[in-house]
C-alpha cells in the first residue's frame, strides 16, 4: 500500500555476549616474573592475537599475563571471567555473559546488569582475590582506583545482516546496550552516540562510547578490539592515579609557608633540600611510570586497529588527562627548581655566615694576642 512503512522484522542473535571489564590501579608496578598461578589457576601471556597474524604491528612491550577465574553469578545469570595483570600496576577483571535471543533482549540484558550494583561487587571481591596471590609482586601498593567499559558483542545474526543495514535500519537498537537507557533517544543523541563507527568488511561493525562500545565482527576479531578498549582504560586510569597524586602534591605546596617568614634562611636550607628533593623523586616517578602506561602498546603496521585506538582515546580524553598532567609536572617543577634555587641561596648564606665568624676569631685572637 502506497506510503505505507513496514518496519524491519526483528533479526535474531544466534551468538553474543555481554562484557564488563573492571579496571584496577593498584600498585606503582607489578613484577610478572613472581606470578606464577592466580586463583588455583596458571598465568600466560596475554598479547594481542589477529586471525591474520601480524606480529609486527600491534604488540605489548612487555605482554599482559591473564589467567581465568572461577565462574560468577550475578542475579542468578552465571558469568565467565578472567584477569588480566599489567606491569605497571594495573588488574583488569572481565565479566561476561553468553547470549542468544531477540535483539532487543541484548539491550534488555544491558540495562539490567549495568544497574545492578552487584555486577560491581562481584570484580572487587574476585580483585581481592586476584591481590591475595599478587602481594609479593606489587610495588608500592595503593587503594584501587577503578574504571568500568561495557561492550555487548554480535557474533551472528540470523538473518544475517550487514553493516549499513544496522547503521540505517536499527539505530535505535544498537544504541540501546551502549547507552543503557530503556526509552528510544532522540535522533540527534543517536547519530552522536554512532558517529565513532568502523567497519573493514560490510558484515563488521564497531561503535565505540565513552563508556561503553558495541562490536559485530567474529570472536577472535572483537577480542582484539577488546583488548584495545581495555588498554585504553588502564591508561586512563593510570592517568587518574597520577593526576590525583599531583593534585595532593600541588594542594601541599600551595599550603605550605614559601619562602618561610619566621626563620631565618640559613637554619631553612635543610628542609628546603629535603623538601625539593622529595619533589624531585616526584617529577621521575610520575613521568617514568606515565612513560611506560603510554608506551606499553605498539600498533605500527595497521592502519585499522590504530584508527580503532585512536576513536577510544579520543571518547575517554586520554589527551585532555595526559596534558593536564603535564601541565601539572611543570608546575610542581617550577616549584622544585624555586626550591633548589632558594636552598642555594641558603647555601651561600650560611658559607658567608661559617666566613664571618672564622673572620670575628681571628680577630678576638689577635686582640687578646696583643692585650698579652
Amino acid at each position: 500500500m502506497a506510503g505505507v512503512t513496514i518496519a524491519p522484522t526483528e533479526p535474531v542473535i544466534t551468538s553474543g555476549a555481554f562484557f564488563a571489564r573492571f579496571v584496577f590501579d593498584v600498585a606503582d608496578t607489578i613484577d610478572l616474573t613472581k606470578l606464577g598461578s592466580i586463583a588455583g589457576e596458571s598465568t600466560e601471556p596475554a598479547p594481542l592475537l589477529r586471525t591474520i597474524p601480524s606480529p609486527v604491528a600491534i604488540q605489548f612491550a612487555v605482554p599482559p599475563l591473564a589467567a581465568n577465574l572461577p565462574p560468577v553469578t550475578v542475579d542468578s545469570r552465571t558469568a565467565s571471567a578472567r584477569v588480566k595483570i599489567y606491569d605497571y600496576g594495573v588488574i583488569s577483571i572481565r565479566i561476561w555473559f553468553q547470549y542468544a535471543g531477540t535483539w532487543s533482549g541484548l539491550g534488555d540484558l544491558a540495562i539490567e546488569l549495568r544497574k545492578d550494583d552487584r555486577l560491581a561487587q562481584v570484580a572487587r571481591d574476585l580483585l581481592e582475590r586476584v591481590l591475595l596471590d599478587c602481594a609479593p609482586a606489587l610495588d608500592e601498593p595503593h587503594v584501587p582506583l577503578v574504571e568500568d567499559y561495557f561492550v555487548a558483542t554480535v557474533e551472528d545474526f540470523e538473518p544475517k545482516l550487514e553493516a549499513k543495514t544496522l547503521l540505517a535500519d536499527y539505530r535505535s537498537s544498537l544504541v540501546k546496550p551502549m547507552l543503557a537507557e530503556p526509552q528510544e533517544l532522540a535522533p540527534e543523541e543517536q547519530t552522536e552516540a554512532l558517529r565513532l563507527h568502523f567497519s573493514y568488511f560490510p558484515d563488521d561493525l564497531i561503535v565505540v562510547q565513552w563508556d561503553s562500545a558495541f562490536i559485530y565482527d567474529s570472536a577472535p576479531d572483537a577480542n582484539v578490539v577488546l583488548d584495545l578498549l581495555e588498554f585504553a582504560n588502564s591508561q586512563l586510569v593510570e592517568f587518574r592515579t597520577y593526576d590525583g597524586r599531583l593534585d595532593g602534591e600541588l594542594d601541599a605546596i600551595y599550603a605550605t609557608d614559601f619562602p618561610p617568614q619566621r626563620r631565618w634562611r640559613p637554619l631553612h636550607r635543610r628542609e628546603t633540600e629535603v623538601r625539593a628533593t622529595q619533589l624531585r623523586f616526584l617529577l621521575v616517578d610520575v613521568r617514568e611510570l606515565a612513560d611506560r602506561a603510554t608506551n606499553a602498546l605498539k600498533i605500527t603496521g595497521d592502519a585499522y586497529y590504530a584508527r580503532i585506538y585512536r576513536a577510544i582515546a579520543s571518547r575517554l580524553g586520554l589527551d585532555v588527562w595526559e596534558r593536564s598532567i603535564e601541565s601539572k609536572l611543570d608546575a610542581v617543577g617550577d616549584v622544585y627548581r624555586y626550591l633548589v634555587d632558594q636552598a642555594q641561596v641558603a647555601r651561600s648564606e650560611f658559607l658567608e655566615l661559617i666566613v664571618i665568624v672564622l673572620i670575628a676569631i681571628e680577630i678576638v685572637v689577635g686582640v687578646l694576642g696583643l692585650r698579652h
